[in-house]
């Protein structure tokens, strides 16, 4: 009653900026536990299993697990649920077969318990580690299983957790499963109050996400497209985040004197912002290109490329010769540099990787990754990178096979979680 009566209150304080920016018009009804006939039809006492991934990462990363679950049982209903529209637009995408595509109900008893009893799932798997403890309250009192996967608790949520951990530790016994992707997120959800005996280390599933990218165009056919001549060198800067774009464009402007062969193609992390980065790229001296644009000739190291469309960034790391990961050079915690590495693309990052610091540090140590500390670093390892050819092949190299070794983690998740749900 007391957390219901918090996360009310939250919203009430909440709702002025729910409407002022817009996010209401994205809200679902089902949100509130409101579902059309149609909908009814497809989760009503279906047995199913429950996958939840909050947003596209997540449901990204679920692709593998879904995959395993769906070839040992081919006949099961699979409901998959997400918080955000964007995660659900793409769950509808990766998960054409799932006997529905929803929204996770808001996090009060009321609303969990009718959801719950409507649908009877038999298990439920919760993407990395969100904790809705009235959910997880309601599915166990209907006797469902509960499994985290792909579980992490960062910096962030370790330190929020803490502070409520005489109230946490209830809601995680009642979970059935931990399947964790490192030691240490194992630990850090033990000393949360996760019963040791349910927590298990599996690894993380972004490997086993980045191997199954379907084969594109190659890199040829993408150089050639992006106007590319024979012997120019890409510096592909992608996911970038503000704060980011100007030493990106100050360290191209130095380097692009040294090497008459270098391009940059900066992809920014959101589409909406590429008007604004094209106007930091005019006021570097530059011209922007955007990607989508007609052919208009091979761009000059005077030009510069940005990926103004949605979708195409992992594809085009085949394209690249050096691969900077964005939202790293500012502290927003870094993006999945598995896509690069996929490409076997040596990659650069700045010191802000913590949310996906285990895959960061396996890069580096195998030699597939360098950690920059900021712009001057950037520019000085570029710079080495450049001269060494067959050093940075090398290392692209090294980056592809810590993907292709760390894979695999989708058949260890489902030979754990198999004896819970048994045979559908």
């Amino acid at each position: 009653m007391l957390y219901d009566l918090f996360f009310i209150i939250f919203s009430v304080l909440y709702l002025p900026y729910f409407l002022a920016s817009g996010k209401w018009r994205s809200f679902s009804r089902q949100r509130l536990g409101i579902f059309t006939g149609e909908d009814v039809l497809k989760i009503k006492d279906s047995g199913a299993i429950w996958l939840h991934a909050v947003s596209v990462g997540e449901v990204m990363a679920s692709a593998p697990l879904y995959e395993e679950l769906r070839r040992n049982f081919p006949d099961g209903k699979i409901i998959v649920s997400t918080v955000t529209a964007t995660g659900n637009r793409i769950a509808r995408q990766k998960f054409k077969d799932a006997a529905a595509i929803i929204y996770l109900p808001l996090d009060l008893s009321g609303i969990t318990d009718r959801v719950v009893k409507l649908i009877k799932p038999r298990a439920a798997l919760i993407a990395e580690t969100e904790i809705w403890p009235n959910l997880i309250t309601s599915l166990k009192k209907n006797g469902a299983k509960i499994i985290i996967f792909n579980g992490r608790v960062s910096p962030g949520s370790f330190r929020n957790y803490g502070m409520v951990r005489p109230l946490l530790k209830d809601v995680l016994k009642k979970i059935d499963l931990y399947l964790m992707q490192s030691r240490a997120d194992a630990d850090k959800i033990i000393s949360l109050g996760a019963p040791k005996e349910k927590v298990k280390v599996t690894g993380n599933l972004k490997y086993d996400a980045a191997l199954m990218k379907g084969q594109g165009d190659g890199p040829d056919i993408l150089r050639k497209r992006l106007g590319l001549e024979d012997g120019a060198k890409l510096f592909l800067a992608g996911s970038t985040n503000p704060g980011e774009e100007e030493k990106i464009l100050r360290c191209y402007k130095e380097m692009a004197e040294e090497f008459a062969e270098l391009r940059l193609l900066i992809a920014p992390r959101h589409t909406d912002r590429v008007g604004r980065v094209a106007g930091l790229v005019r006021r570097y001296g530059f011209t922007p290109r955007l990607v989508s644009s007609p052919d208009t000739g091979m761009p000059g190291k005077e030009e510069v490329l940005i990926l103004d469309v949605m979708g195409r960034l992992a594809q085009l790391y085949a394209a690249a010769d050096i691969v900077f990961i964005g939202g790293s050079l500012i502290n927003k915690g870094g993006q999945n540099p598995l896509e690069a590495a996929y490409q076997s693309k040596v990659v650069l990052f700045g010191p802000y990787m913590h949310n996906f610091e285990e895959i960061a540090a396996n890069l580096i140590s195998a030699r597939g990754a360098v950690k920059v500390g900021g712009e001057a670093e950037l520019t000085a390892s570029l710079r080495v990178l450049l001269e060494n050819d067959p050093e940075r092949r090398r290392m692209g190299e090294n980056a592809r096979r810590v993907l292709e070794s760390n894979a695999g983690v989708a058949k260890k998740d489902f030979d754990l979680i198999k004896p819970l749900i048994g045979s559908i």
